[in-house]
């Protein structure tokens, strides 16, 4: 092995995990899991290392490191990153790790996958159950103040529920949205990329832009007071931080719990969605509309998995 050249390798794939967003600990763990695998490799090269080798090293982990095979998957998760910076430098033609999977990993599994009808019950019935009954509350001239308050929130949470809906947004990429990403002439969307997807440009559901409209023109402007931002949903009476945003998206996955027994995160909405653009648009569509960067992600939503995912029990993102 060139000595020079595998600090090298090691530098520029911390220097790729940081152009990917990866957070310091894991860039030091991915880093960690790597160093070990060259180690058990011996005096090579890492440009040499063939799916013959990476099946040994696992064999290694598990008879001789006693590793469960989570344990495993973490360190071919790395090597899997590893290799992938090889092949974008041009070090590498093929990716040694491509296509291993281990056995005994959980997969992440949704409770139930909706259909885009009952999607679009679940926001009707937030509309009715929660923003309705503010407004009139806050019409019947008790306590007006609070509950104005009361109904400018639920209003908010009501349309940030709608992009999760129609435009299969993750948590992250609606609390990022600007006013500037919303064009009302077109009707669409611009999706600003993130750590993990893609730039895109989505359209605006028919019955999503009224709403909208009177969001941005009406009750925004009474939530933004002295403050200049051009973020989109903000907090009522409150600084402009992502705190209090995401405080808002806890409100409405708890208000989405007590209307439907079903309902367990805004991650399940999403998932709910992509499957059924897979279904009606193919994978690759599909992949485009929900951001993702490589077609394996998108894969993990196909259709013929559904049954298995609705059977199984997972933890999902706090939202």
């Amino acid at each position: 092995m060139n000595e020079k050249m595998q600090p090298k390798k090691m530098e520029d794939f911390k220097n790729y995990l940081q152009q990917q967003g990866k957070s310091p600990v894991t860039i030091k763990e991915y880093a960690r899991q790597v160093s070990l695998f060259i180690s058990w490799y011996g005096d090579q090269d890492t440009i040499n290392v063939q799916k013959k080798d990476i099946l040994n090293y696992l064999s290694y982990l598990k008879h001789h490191k006693n590793h469960q095979a989570v344990s495993s998957n973490h360190g071919l998760i790395a090597l899997r990153h590893y290799f992938d910076c090889l092949v974008g430098q041009g070090i590498i033609c093929l990716n040694p790790t491509a296509l291993i999977k281990l056995r005994g990993v959980k997969k992440r599994r949704l409770h139930y996958i909706y259909t885009p009808e009952e999607l679009t019950g679940l926001a009707d019935s937030y509309y009715q159950l929660y923003v309705k009954a503010a407004e009139e509350k806050s019409l019947s001239g008790i306590r007006p103040t609070l509950y104005k308050e009361s109904c400018h929130t639920k209003t908010r949470n009501h349309v940030m529920l709608l992009f999760f809906i129609h435009q299969g947004l993750t948590t992250r990429e609606v609390l990022h949205l600007q006013t500037e990403d919303i064009d009302l002439y077109k009707a669409t969307v611009t999706v600003q990329t993130t750590t993990r997807g893609r730039d895109r440009i989505l359209p605006l559901h028919a019955t999503q832009t009224g709403t909208l409209i009177r969001y941005m023109n009406g009750i925004r402007p009474l939530l933004t007071g002295k403050r200049q931002s051009g973020t989109l949903f903000l907090p009522v009476r409150q600084d402009n931080s992502e705190k209090h945003a995401t405080r808002a998206l806890i409100q409405l996955t708890t208000a989405l719990k007590r209307i439907d027994r079903h309902f367990v995160s805004l991650a399940q909405i999403r998932a709910s969605l992509i499957t059924y653009w897979i279904r009606t648009y193919g994978l690759r569509k599909a992949q485009y509309m929900a951001g993702h960067k490589s077609i394996v992600s998108t894969e993990e939503y196909l259709p013929n998995h559904i049954e298995e995912l609705a059977e199984d029990i997972t933890k999902f993102n706090p939202f």
